[in-house]
């Protein structure tokens, strides 16, 4: 992960092959102090994990993909829960066939390239278990 622009409010940060992006951005807003913000990623990976939440169980219903595709859009926030550091994001990705998959986003393998660009606000953003939907939710 390269920390290429930091102005005022705004980080531009790249990933590398290999990288998983999510665990690389959730370190650097660890690292940075970064309790609340809002994140889109733009690029190419080579594995995604995701998922589709029902809401009838309260359980993510987990795939993971395992080719290369185009990071169409993904984009998502920045919180806390029990003081540890959140991302909630949901992703769009497209195959060479030009077929689309998407869902919540747990794990992003960056196959060629990774373009993120995150809006840090000042305080912080909390989550707390919501017992009628069972999901964390923004507080």
């Amino acid at each position: 992960m390269k920390h290429i622009l930091g102005d005022q409010d705004t980080h531009i940060i790249v990933c590398e092959r290999g990288e998983d992006a999510l665990r690389e951005l959730k370190q650097f807003c660890a690292e940075q102090k970064i309790a609340a913000g809002w994140f889109q990623m733009i690029g190419a990976a080579g594995e995604v994990e995701f998922a589709w939440y029902n809401l009838e169980t309260k359980e993510f219903e987990w795939a993971i993909l395992k080719e290369d595709v185009e990071i169409a859009s993904l984009s998502g926030n920045v919180s806390t829960l029990d003081n540890d550091i959140v991302l909630h994001c949901h992703g769009v990705f497209s195959n060479r066939k030009m077929a689309v998959k998407a869902g919540h986003v747990r794990r992003l393998v960056v196959s060629g390239a990774c373009e993120i660009i995150l809006r840090e606000f000042s305080g912080k953003m909390n989550r707390v278990y919501d017992e009628n939907t069972g999901l964390n939710l923004l507080s």
